[in-house]
């Protein structure tokens, strides 16, 4: 039997945030040095989403492209809006919605709040089995 993990037990809740003005560059460093595999994008107004910036962005978009890093905004390439998944989703739902929408990351929300982001390997690799 399965125990009842949700995704306040897995999420990554030191994710990042930046902006949508910064540079491909900028943000492919940071990722680097914070090896991260995804960022939220910042909404720019209280009328505006979260938006995500995956590596797979980067390769597909700018890499496989032949557009320069330095040269390319991570608002041109982001994805938006952010799926996102209530805080208390048993993991087993949380991997259907995300399946279901084609997406490796969510955004957690607990209150309307942003408190991490999970991931499909997340899932995978903590899913615990008795």
């Amino acid at each position: 039997m399965t125990k009842n993990q949700v995704v306040a037990d897995i999420m990554m809740a030191d994710f990042k945030k930046i902006d949508g003005i910064t540079k491909v560059s900028e943000a492919l460093k940071m990722m680097k040095q914070e090896k991260l595999n995804a960022v939220l994008i910042a909404p720019r107004n209280e009328t505006d989403v979260y938006g995500i910036l995956t590596l797979r962005d980067i390769a597909r978009k700018v890499i496989g492209q032949r557009r320069k890093l330095h040269e390319a905004h991570v608002y041109e390439i982001m994805s938006k809006p952010v799926l996102s998944v209530p805080s208390n989703m048993p993991l087993p739902y949380a991997a259907r919605h995300m399946t279901n929408f084609s997406v490796s990351y969510a955004m957690v929300l607990e209150n309307n709040e942003v408190k991490g982001m999970i991931s499909l390997n997340g899932i995978v690799h903590f899913w615990d089995q008795e």
